[in-house]
């Protein structure tokens, strides 16, 4: 898949209707039973947890890999083996929040299907996905693409996306029923992601932040070269396949849960970056992709388009390090083919 790259990207839209926003986001093609007309988020309590919706879908059923509360969950007996090894191969960056380059596209039922070319043999797409002009492309080098199918409630995702005088190209992607489980790929398969999860569930999104709880896992793009080449435990299903520059023989591998310390102090914290310290400490992170500038999160505009972030709050993030972290008891290690 490559070294990943974030940066700030910002975005500005003035003067312009949040639903005008929404009719060009999607083409227009939302018909009027759309959920899109739904509130974004529906803050609630089910199982005795908080959860949130995304414009009237689950973003997988309840107790699912991403949505699993893991404040209790056993500690690897080798948790501070992996974190050393990852700190003495280079990742001493702080977190950070990758604003403004990310969105997910509101389909409909009226929405075209469109076949998708893939742009390598080995990756193939054997189903359509939505698609039409004026969808938003990742603006960055990873040319992430995110389509949310609402009244199915389908997630469609791809990376290296193109779209070009009628034609849809990606380098590979992924697609899951929100409805369900999350299911894994199958191993040696990547997605929008090189591990193979999907970018939509453990991103940081608006909306969220809007329910008032991230009640899902975060997706972490650890630096480049930190883990293993080809190490992975379920529910990732591939890697990067960069060399692990550290010498240690405990080489974290891609879909690694970790869970921030709970006795990390956010005192002084502004609610945003708050907000992402919590779910950090109750879902945990997923080793999911690499990147060059550091140790990544990835967070989506609203769905208007907008970046409504405040990079001032995020910063805060810059104080966690991976040092900061256990990592939670690991499946079995398998390689990726």
């Amino acid at each position: 898949m490559g070294v990943r790259e974030f940066r700030i990207w910002p975005v500005a839209f003035s003067g312009v209707a949040t639903a005008t926003l929404l009719a060009a986001c999607s083409g227009g093609s939302l018909p009027p039973e759309s959920n899109s007309a739904l509130p974004p988020t529906v803050p609630g309590v089910r199982h005795g947890r908080p959860f949130s919706t995304f414009y009237g879908c689950p973003v997988f059923k309840d107790g699912s890999t991403y949505n699993r509360d893991v404040t209790s969950a056993g500690v690897d007996p080798n948790s501070a083996a992996y974190i050393d090894s990852v700190v003495q191969a280079g990742d001493t960056a702080g977190f950070y929040a990758s604003t403004g380059v990310e969105q997910a596209n509101l389909a409909g039922n009226q929405t075209p299907m469109m076949t998708v070319h893939p742009k390598v043999k080995w990756h193939q797409f054997p189903d359509p996905y939505p698609w039409q002009s004026g969808f938003y492309i990742e603006p960055l080098s990873d040319g992430h693409a995110i389509v949310v199918q609402t009244q199915s409630c389908h997630l469609y995702e791809s990376y290296s996306t193109t779209y070009s005088n009628g034609t849809l190209s990606a380098y590979s992607g992924a697609n899951w029923d929100l409805n369900g489980r999350f299911v894994p790929l199958a191993p040696g398969t990547p997605s929008a992601m090189a591990s193979g999860l999907p970018l939509f569930a453990g991103m940081v999104r608006w909306e969220d932040y809007q329910s008032g709880s991230i009640a899902h896992a975060l997706n972490w793009s650890a630096i480049a070269h930190t883990v293993s080449e080809s190490g992975i435990v379920r529910p990732a299903s591939d890697t990067d396949h960069l060399q692990f520059d550290g010498t240690s023989q405990y080489q974290l591998p891609y879909g690694a849960r970790l869970r921030l310390k709970a006795s990390f102090s956010t005192q002084g914290w502004g609610p945003q970056a708050t907000m992402v310290a919590t779910a950090m400490k109750t879902y945990g992170i997923y080793l999911s992709d690499t990147g060059s500038s550091g140790n990544g999160l990835y967070f989506s505009n609203a769905s208007d388009g907008s970046d409504p972030w405040n990079s001032s709050d995020l910063s805060a993030l810059g104080q966690i390090h991976v040092s900061d972290f256990d990592v939670i008891k690991l499946p079995p290690i398998q390689n990726a083919p």
